[in-house]
């Protein structure tokens, strides 16, 4: 039994497989495990950058979203929502006469225009004037709608209303006359800001 230990053959043999186990275990672990390693590693770095090219494909869809809108509110701005000009004084004289006219067109009699201080509030800066309005009924309500429907957009924000005594002839009938007391502002866009 204990020949085959002593037999010259069987011991090559023997050191020619431990030398090749030894030789596939050294491979296995210094090449084979760590080159899996890496290539798992990668995989999992693409797998992240698949992801954040998918939602940077998304974003990058929304262009034409994102420059419609901005471009409508370019328009927006462009198209009348603000009260501009190159400064205030001139914003405030615009308002003036804007007003006088949407007063008169409306049916009432404007009797004083003046200006309000500038306003801020969030931010943004609101142009006011003050105008005393005297008419019938009909023309006030003509007039307030038209100054809260116009653009660019005007805020009445303080209001005092009295009636007119009425100074008729004997058996006439005639609307009452209303004062109306209103300041309205509006919205500011300066010109330098347009820019």
């Amino acid at each position: 039994m204990t020949g085959w230990l002593y037999d010259a053959g069987f011991r090559r043999r023997l050191v020619f497989v431990l030398i090749n186990a030894v030789a596939c275990s050294l491979i296995f672990g210094l090449i084979i495990l760590p080159t899996n390693a890496f290539f798992a590693e990668r995989d999992g770095v693409i797998a992240n950058q698949r992801k954040t090219l998918a939602r940077l494909n998304a974003i990058s869809a929304q262009l034409e979203n994102v420059q419609s809108i901005a471009s409508e509110m370019n328009t927006q701005i462009g198209g009348g929502e603000f009260l501009s000009g190159p400064n205030d004084n001139v914003i405030s004289a615009d308002l003036q006469t804007r007003l006088k006219s949407i007063v008169e067109t409306g049916g009432g009699r404007l009797r004083a225009v003046q200006a309000l201080p500038v306003r801020t509030a969030d931010l943004i800066k609101y142009s006011g004037a003050r105008i005393e309005v005297v008419g019938n009924l009909q023309s006030m309500q003509r007039a307030i709608y038209a100054i809260e429907a116009a653009k660019p957009y005007l805020f009445i924000l303080g209001a005092t209303i009295r009636l007119l005594p009425s100074v008729t002839k004997q058996g006439a009938s005639e609307d009452p006359s209303i004062q109306a007391q209103l300041d309205v502002f509006g919205a500011i866009q300066l010109a330098e800001r347009e820019k």
